[in-house]
C-alpha cells in the first residue's frame, strides 16, 4: 500500500490525487448552485432536467391554475354584467309599483276629475320612462340568448329592449286613469301585469347570479387544491435548503483545502534531488 501511494506521488505528470479532489470539488460546486437556485427561486423544480416527471406535472398543474383563474375573472365580469342589467329591471320594478299606487289612488271616489287628470300626467312621464330604461339601460342579450360558464344558450322570456311598452300593455291606450271605470280598472291590470313581467325577469336573473356565485366558489376551491398539490410537488422547503448550503460551503471549503495539498504533495519528490 506504500508502494502504491509512493508510486503515485512519484508520478508528477498525472496527479490523481489532484484530480479526485478536483472532482469532488466540482461535484459540490454543482450542487451547491442547486441549493442557492433552491433558495433564491422556492422551488426545487425549476426546469426540466430537475426531475422530469415532477416538472412536466408541475407545467400541466400552472395550466389548470391559470384556466381556473381565467374562468373565475370571465364568471366575475358574467356577474357584474347581469347585475348591471337586475339593477335597471329593479327601477322598472320600483316605477311600475308607483305606476299602481297612483292608479289605485286615481280609483276613489273622492278624487276629482282634475285630480285624475293630474294623476294621468304623472303615469305619462312615468311610462315614458319605463321605456328609456328598458330600451337603453337593458342589454338585449338577456333576451337573444347568451352563454357564460355554466349558463348555456340562456335567456329571459319575450324581450323588453324593442317596443318595451307594447310587450308590456302599457302603451298610450292602455294607461287610462281619466276615463271610465273598466279604463281604470284595465289600467290597474296593465301595470300590475307588466310588474310581473319584470319582476319574473327579475328572479330570472337572480337565479343566474347565483348559479355563477356557485361555479365561482367551486372554482375557488378547485383552484385551491390544485395550488396546494402543486405546492407539494415544487416548493423547496427553505429550513431543510439553508442546511443543505450550510454543509456544501463546508465541504466546499474543505475540499478546496484538500485540492491545494494534492497539488503541492508531488513537490515533496524533489527532495530526491
Amino acid at each position: 500500500m506504500e508502494d502504491f501511494l509512493m508510486g503515485d506521488l512519484a508520478r508528477v505528470n498525472t496527479n490523481i490525487a489532484a484530480l479526485s479532489a478536483f472532482q469532488t470539488l466540482s461535484d459540490i460546486n454543482t450542487r451547491l448552485v442547486k441549493a442557492q437556485e433552491h433558495i433564491s427561486t422556492g422551488k426545487t423544480v425549476n426546469q426540466a432536467s430537475d426531475s422530469p416527471s415532477d416538472y412536466y406535472i408541475s407545467r400541466t398543474l400552472e395550466r389548470s391554475i391559470n384556466s381556473t383563474q381565467r374562468q373565475n375573472d370571465n364568471i366575475e365580469r358574467g356577474i357584474n354584467f347581469l347585475q348591471t342589467n337586475d339593477s335597471q329591471l329593479a327601477q322598472v320594478a320600483n316605477i311600475l309599483i308607483e305606476m299602481s299606487d297612483l292608479a289605485n289612488q286615481a280609483n276613489s271616489i273622492a278624487v276629482t276629475s282634475a285630480e285624475k287628470q293630474a294623476i294621468q300626467q304623472d303615469l305619462e312621464q312615468l311610462r315614458l320612462e319605463v321605456e328609456i330604461i328598458l330600451e337603453s339601460g337593458v342589454s338585449a342579450k338577456l333576451y337573444t340568448g347568451f352563454t357564460l360558464a355554466g349558463l348555456e344558450n340562456v335567456s329571459l322570456t319575450g324581450n323588453l329592449t324593442q317596443n318595451a311598452l307594447t310587450t308590456l300593455t302599457l302603451d298610450g291606450t292602455n294607461v287610462n286613469v281619466t276615463g271610465s271605470q273598466s279604463d281604470l280598472d284595465t289600467t290597474i291590470a296593465n301595470i300590475d301585469t307588466a310588474l310581473d313581467v319584470v319582476l319574473r325577469d327579475e328572479e330570472r336573473l337572480g337565479s343566474y347570479i347565483r348559479r355563477l356565485e356557485v361555479e365561482y366558489d367551486v372554482n375557488e376551491v378547485e383552484g385551491l387544491n390544485l395550488k396546494a398539490s402543486l405546492s407539494s410537488i415544487q416548493d423547496a422547503d427553505l429550513a431543510e435548503e439553508q442546511l443543505e448550503l450550510t454543509k456544501l460551503s463546508i465541504l466546499q471549503q474543505s475540499s478546496l483545502s484538500m485540492l491545494a495539498q494534492a497539488n503541492s504533495a508531488p513537490q515533496s519528490v524533489m527532495m530526491l534531488f
